[in-house]
């Protein structure tokens, strides 16, 4: 019984670990396309940095940062998404598969 919780809780840590750094290299992967920051992103940070009072990092060379930080969140989530999908599919197809 511990044993399997164990197991399932490495397997949880290496997904994660793997969802991070894989997002980590798609976003470093994404930020050597040359192309300005869109406005959406923009306007979404200043937003988020107004309702939380943080209005003083508004400034060009910390929203570059802010903005590289959210795309980083949204690559580790579609990776561990992707990640996760994979293992299940792969689960599914080990216990469907006649030994």
């Amino acid at each position: 019984m511990t044993r399997q919780i164990t197991i399932k809780l490495l397997l949880i840590a290496v997904l994660v670990v793997i969802a991070v750094i894989g997002g980590w290299y798609l976003t470093c992967l994404f930020s050597l396309l040359p192309f300005n920051m869109p406005d959406f992103i923009d306007s979404f940070i200043r937003f988020a940095l107004s309702i939380t009072g943080n209005d003083d990092l508004a400034n060009p060379d910390d929203m570059e940062m802010l903005s590289f930080l959210l795309y980083w969140l949204v690559f580790t989530i579609l990776t561990g998404t992707l990640t996760f999908f994979g293992y299940r599919t792969f689960r599914h197809y080990r216990q469907t598969v006649p030994r």
